[in-house]
């Protein structure tokens, strides 16, 4: 067995950085270049550390008695705002209950339905047409563009026109490079988990992937970019430098 040349007394532990700070530092520096990207597209933009610093910006930026439009965004659900913006005497509008006339009409997805198809147009109008509508994006680039991809549609419409308010609550696990990025990013983690959520039968759900199928419970049916903030919209994007969502 060879000898050392020279001793080394250097124990490994007084060298070693924390990984968990390196992570935050890296987090921080992405989070406050997208914010710059976003506010170059002309997008109100916002880094915040925490879930919690999400909730105090979010509830200064919902005006008291807002109807909310609440595109399906589990990094929204995640925030646990609910009971607190109701004590605001809000009024939350799921997509659940905003529905059109197939969905009305349709018995095998869990919709919940008032008693006439009139009481559920009236509740779709309020939904696309809410003081504020809150949702999330599939993938958001470092060169400040959103990608989301829809099935049947209700969340892009909300996220593009008709509330006097939008805003988007973004982790920071959706936070990719570019539009080649986030198109996988949703092919191999958004759109496979959101199948398993509902569990629908798919074969993205059997592959852990997005095959592009042609299955009738696919829901990559609908994808929009936005390059630039959609004009005369009020439009405000926070970053999260938590995961939120999938």
């Amino acid at each position: 067995m060879r000898k050392l040349r020279q001793e080394v007394n250097v124990p490994i532990k007084e060298i070693t950085h924390s990984v968990d700070e390196i992570k935050k530092e890296l987090v921080t520096l992405k989070g406050t270049a997208l914010v710059k990207a976003l506010k170059k597209n002309l997008f109100e933009a916002y880094y915040v550390e925490t879930k919690g610093e999400a909730v105090k910006l979010l509830h200064s930026l919902i005006p008291n008695g807002s109807i909310i439009g609440v595109g399906d965004s589990h990094s929204f659900y995640q925030l646990d705002m609910e009971d607190e913006l109701r004590k605001r005497d809000c009024k939350l509008i799921t997509n659940k209950t905003a529905l059109n006339l197939h969905g009305y009409n349709n018995d095998q997805n869990p919709y919940i339905k008032e008693l006439t198809r009139e009481q559920v147009r009236d509740i779709l109008a309020d939904y696309l047409t809410s003081d504020v509508f809150v949702l999330s994006a599939n993938a958001i680039t470092m060169e400040g563009e959103i990608i989301n991809v829809d099935g049947v549609g209700n969340r892009i419409a909300g996220s593009l026109f008709g509330a006097d308010r939008i805003i988007m609550v973004v982790g920071i696990n959706k936070v990719v490079s570019n539009e080649a990025a986030a198109r996988e990013r949703v092919a191999s983690v958004a759109s496979p988990m959101n199948k398993i959520k509902y569990g629908d039968v798919c074969p993205s759900v059997k592959t852990g992937v997005c095959t592009h199928c042609s299955s009738t419970n696919r829901s990559c049916n609908i994808t929009t970019i936005m390059h630039k903030r959609p004009l005369k919209s009020d439009y405000h994007i926070i970053i999260v430098g938590e995961e939120l969502g999938f």
